[in-house]
């Protein structure tokens, strides 16, 4: 008979995962290998005890009797032996091997209602911190000049539209006058408008018109980042730091409250990203029932529609159509995609798995994200479409008119003229090399090295308001919490070498992956006029490492179930090595400091952490109250600075931290 292999299969309640991948705060859904499983068939054989064992010696009258009939027994036996070698695994052992809890697991009751009550707390902080004062100033700041207006030209002309001289001061003033309907040539997709110009067809052409989707936008960032949390964590107390950290910081808030895209590009850009992980539970979860029953080696099942990988398609789209900043997400997603279906493959000894995962299933990854992700693209172009007065509508007809060869005649004209002008803003952007005084180098984005100023009025603008001096100034600086800022860097190098290499915590991958795809990027163009403000789109990324660092820290970050660590864990449950009363291990730099030689004393509601208590770890919880408070004193110190109070010079000199943000 095979090994016995239940013992590896017990004790495996760490992550979630029901037969179709469903949210693990309602039953199911998965987390991904750590490590090898131990689960692997074995190859030994039963052995027959034989007759001459007994504790009696056979008489030697009956002795070439005795051999003869025990003889013919164990060929009997032999023959009705099963053979020894590989058995079928079941849906629920393969579910291990991918990472799974087992069919029909669920969450909690009280842990997915404390879930959804602290997502309501994170979103009710996100809404004061980007509604409040969200109509100051009333003029039009920064780039507002320039997306505020194409906005509302595209609601009313259908198109981008040129502005005459004075736009800017009529436009805040709520004077449309000076639009008129010659095109105007821009170098952005017109999704983020389209959304810029809802806000003021609802509320009017105001300043809180141009800047309510934005803040709506980065509301539900907020709600997104904490939901996506929960599932990677099952657990609602870092679903609400992570929710809470990303409502305070103050590139998020400060983005949230003007009229720019790149607050859009973030919201899709983590939608793409949720989408992901929900493709990952539900690919593997089909995955473990089509091979129920087989035995290793089998062939890959056939493909599936995949519907929430068409849907990450459909994100990736909208996230190229607020900026084309999105592509190398939508080239970093598909990357991840393809390995993750291969290493499933792998994980299950599918025959050919290499090649299965690389070559067939890759092609059908691309084909449910690329093609989808265009199609919503070109969409995103349908007023330019329709209206013959956009710019570079036209051009192969005027071309043809004068009797000239058009350039890739073999394109309808429409899509021909679309693409003439994608040539031209590609030109723009990387030639765009102008000097401006807040351009900054990605190397000093993550340390906030240089923000962006927003707002500076001159001095006869803010006469009239209260001022205790006879200096005051009323700045809008896009500074980011520095203690999430600066104590998620070393977060990242261990999410990169503890968590994703060394651990191989597929979850580490998650907020990894938007920094390859948000962030990375930017270093091709280090010649380019570039702002630190472009962190928006992956500030829920940072805030996100962090939070996984500080979950494993504390203990509240369960192992993947069927890794190495879900094994150990299990195995000392089981010899009553680790459990209640007892310490729960630590890592290398915890246990050298001393932590963790004594079981812990802290007694707090495993409803709210997810975990029970004797898995907790003191100076983990420790670590994150402090980076908390730390985020709260400075949110509430620099809140006149994220929203543009009117302040004395000094105060505004004293929250100048580096010579750079001044």
């Amino acid at each position: 008979m095979p090994a016995d292999r239940s013992d590896d299969l017990e004790d495996r309640e760490h992550l979630e995962g029901d037969e179709n991948g469903d949210d693990p705060e309602g039953g199911s859904g998965e987390h991904l290998e750590g490590g090898d499983n131990g689960n692997a068939p074995g190859d030994s054989a039963e052995e027959t005890a034989p007759a001459s064992a007994s504790s009696e010696a056979p008489s030697a009258s009956s002795e070439g009797a005795d051999d003869e009939a025990a003889d013919e027994a164990a060929v009997e036996d032999a023959e009705e032996a099963p053979p020894a070698g590989p058995v079928a695994r079941s849906e629920d052992e393969l579910r291990t091997m991918l990472g799974l809890m087992p069919r029909g697991w669920s969450l909690p009751r009280a842990v997915r209602v404390n879930g959804w009550i602290v997502t309501a707390a994170v979103a009710a902080v996100a809404a004061l911190t980007r509604l409040i004062g969200l109509s100051h100033p009333r003029t039009l700041m920064f780039d507002e000049i320039y997306y505020a207006k194409d906005a509302y030209a595209l609601w009313h002309n259908g198109y981008e539209s040129s502005w005459s001289e004075g736009a800017d001061e009529l436009f805040a003033a709520g004077d449309v006058s000076a639009l008129t309907t010659d095109p105007s040539y821009i170098v952005h997709p017109q999704l983020g408008k389209w959304l810029i110009g809802l806000g003021m067809e609802v509320f009017g052409v105001n300043s809180l018109g141009w800047r309510i989707v934005p803040a709506i936008a980065g509301i539900l960032t907020v709600v997104l980042l904490a939901r996506l949390t929960m599932r990677l964590t099952r657990s609602p107390v870092l679903a609400g730091l992570a929710g809470l950290l990303l409502a305070l910081d103050g590139v998020a808030i400060t983005e949230s409250r003007i009229a720019l895209l790149d607050g859009f590009i973030g919201l899709f850009g983590l939608l793409s990203v949720y989408c992901l992980v929900r493709d990952r539970e539900w690919s593997r979860a089909r995955l473990a029932r089509d091979l129920d029953g087989t035995m290793p080696d089998h062939l890959a099942p056939r493909a599936h529609l995949r519907p929430w990988l068409l849907a990450a398609g459909v994100s990736l789209g909208l996230t190229c159509s607020i900026k084309w900043s999105g592509l190398y997400l939508l080239a970093a997603v598909g990357v991840l995609v393809v390995v993750w279906d291969t290493l499933a493959l792998r994980r299950v000894k599918a025959k050919a798995w290499f090649l299965e995962g690389v070559i067939a299933r890759g092609v059908g990854d691309f084909l449910r994200l690329v093609p989808v992700a265009v199609l919503v693209y070109v969409a995103g172009w349908w007023s330019w479409f329709i209206h013959d007065k956009a710019y570079k509508h036209g051009w192969a007809a005027e071309i043809r008119a004068n009797g000239d060869p058009v350039p890739r005649s073999f394109l309808p004209d429409g899509l021909n003229d679309l693409v003439e002008y994608h040539i031209t803003m590609y030109d723009f952007h990387v030639n765009l090399s102008s000097e401006h005084p807040y351009m900054s180098s990605p190397f000093g984005w993550l340390l906030q090295l240089r923000p962006t100023s927003f707002y500076w009025p001159e001095a006869e603008e803010l006469e009239g308001a209260a001022c205790p001096t006879d200096h005051c100034i009323a700045a809008i600086t896009s500074i980011g919490n520095i203690p999430v800022w600066w104590a998620a860097l070393p977060a990242l190098v261990i999410a990169v070498g503890a968590m994703a290499w060394r651990s191989r915590d597929w979850r580490a991958w998650v907020p990894l992956i938007a920094y390859v795809g948000l962030y990375l990027p930017w270093f091709r163009y280090l010649d380019r006029t570039i702002f630190t403000f472009y962190t928006v789109a992956f500030v829920p990324a940072v805030v996100l490492v962090l939070t996984l660092v500080l979950g494993s820290a504390s203990g509240m970050l369960t192992p993947v179930p069927g890794s190495r660590e879900a094994i150990e864990e299990a195995r000392g449950i089981e010899r009553g090595s680790i459990g209640e009363g007892r310490p729960h291990p630590r890592g290398p730099i915890a246990a050298y400091l001393g932590f963790g030689r004594y079981p812990t004393r802290l007694r707090l509601p495993e409803e709210w952490t997810g975990v029970p208590s004797w898995r907790l770890h003191g100076e983990g919880l420790a670590l994150t109250a402090v980076i908390v408070i730390a985020a709260l004193v400075f949110a509430s110190l620099w809140w006149p600075i994220w929203t543009g109070q009117t302040v004395t010079y000094e105060f505004w000199h004293r929250h100048m931290l580096l010579p750079s943000w001044i």
